[in-house]
């Protein structure tokens, strides 16, 4: 099996943000990741071509990593020569499955662009000695980021065979190492040392105004593994109820100052064109190194399928005007569904009741009957109506 190790080193803002997704993401969420075949190492993209042709072999492990030239600051042109042990920065910043791949082929082949899909998994230790001992194989292959376009410049690479003895310990499911890596990027330092850091824990449903129920990411069922784009995982929501996201902040003691003061988390609605989704206009103010909830409620519609729809939280710093985003950022999606209990037993009390009615008026039982049945029809009806209410839109309001 083979086991890849994916670059990110964010010399440009357009994918600045691709390392605070994959650092605020939850685990379980996917992330998709695009590269052009000249970024990989050759045997990196005919393993990629090799999956195309047999997706029964995925998922794959994948170690994310980050990567940058000691006192490189944001905006800097792109180095020169590659990264190295001596004079970079390398940051493992989470274990992830490669779970579908895509390839679309361009008129030059070094122009064909690879899609992977990664499920997130657990933060690695940032301090393990076998990160060093693969930085140093992955050098002594020019096969790092930058350098020599023919030899080197590479961000996608398998990890050497030799190194097959030591793959387990780079692999984590651990979520609490996520301080660890924060850690790394504030106080070596790098260029995102002066960012804001938060991560969302998990998804829960409400009931009187506390989390009952931690909601699962799902796999969508029109899933691919061979597909640019279908490849998704949903947090399956229900019509009528409340929901919370926590989120977990963390700045060391010695981000200090440099922490903006006045951050906060915008939560804003993203493919919602049915308005499904209320949210709440204000912020979560950021307090450091504490766990708070965002809170959000699923409105009621017409529509009797699944609907999807999602939220993007985004961090917000006032008078911020880098091009740069200022913190972490990421998207959830949902699938939104109708109560089918309650509806089928709304529909179901609501057709007893007209039965009720068209009994008494056809066949005119005594007045006795006629009252009971009458009692019968009516709360049937009423409450059939009250779970139909909690399941459709009625009229104009909301």
């Amino acid at each position: 099996m083979s086991f890849f190790v994916v670059f990110d080193t964010c010399t440009h803002a357009a994918y600045y943000g691709d390392v605070h997704q994959v650092l605020a993401l939850p685990e379980g969420a996917v992330i998709r990741y695009e590269y052009k075949r000249r970024l990989f190492q050759r045997d990196a993209a005919q393993a990629i071509e090799a999956l195309v042709q047999a997706p029964a072999q995925l998922p794959m492990p994948v170690l994310l990593m980050y990567g940058e030239k000691m006192g490189f600051t944001q905006g800097d042109k792109d180095p020169q020569t590659m990264l190295s042990r001596n004079d970079s920065v390398f940051i493992p910043t989470r274990s992830a499955s490669l779970v579908a791949v895509a390839i679309d082929r361009q008129a030059k082949p070094l122009e064909d662009v690879f899609y992977l899909h990664l499920q997130l998994r657990g933060f690695p230790n940032p301090d393990l000695p076998e990160i060093g001992t693969m930085i140093s194989a992955l050098e002594t292959a020019n096969s790092l980021p930058f350098g020599d376009l023919q030899t080197q410049h590479t961000w996608i690479s398998l990890l050497p065979p030799a190194l097959d003895p030591i793959r387990e310990r780079l692999i984590s499911d651990d979520q609490a190492l996520w301080p660890n890596v924060i850690d790394k990027f504030i106080l070596i330092p790098t260029q995102f040392s002066r960012d804001v850091f938060w991560r969302v824990r998990s998804l829960s449903e409400e009931k009187r105004g506390a989390p009952s129920r931690e909601i699962k990411l799902v796999d969508r069922a029109t899933n691919q593994r061979v597909h640019s784009q279908r490849w998704q995982r949903d947090y399956p929501l229900t019509e009528s109820n409340r929901y919370s996201v926590q989120i977990q902040t963390y700045s060391p003691h010695e981000h200090g100052a440099n922490v903006p003061a006045g951050s906060s988390i915008a939560m804003l609605s993203s493919d919602d064109d049915q308005g499904l989704l209320k949210l709440a206009a204000d912020p979560l103010p950021i307090v450091p190194n504490q766990t708070d909830s965002k809170r959000f409620s699923i409105l009621t519609d017409t529509a009797l399928d699944t609907r999807f729809t999602g939220i993007h939280l985004e961090t917000q710093v006032p008078n911020y005007t880098s091009k740069f985003p200022s913190g972490s950022l990421c998207s959830l999606t949902f699938t939104i569904r109708k109560e089918r209990w309650r509806l089928g037993l709304g529909i179901s009390l609501v057709a007893l009741a007209a039965g009720l009615v068209g009994y008494v008026t056809g066949a005119k039982p005594n007045g006795t009957w006629s009252a009971v049945y009458g009692v019968l029809a009516l709360l049937s009806g009423s409450v059939g109506g009250w779970f139909l209410t909690r399941q459709f839109k009625i009229g104009s309001g909301k």
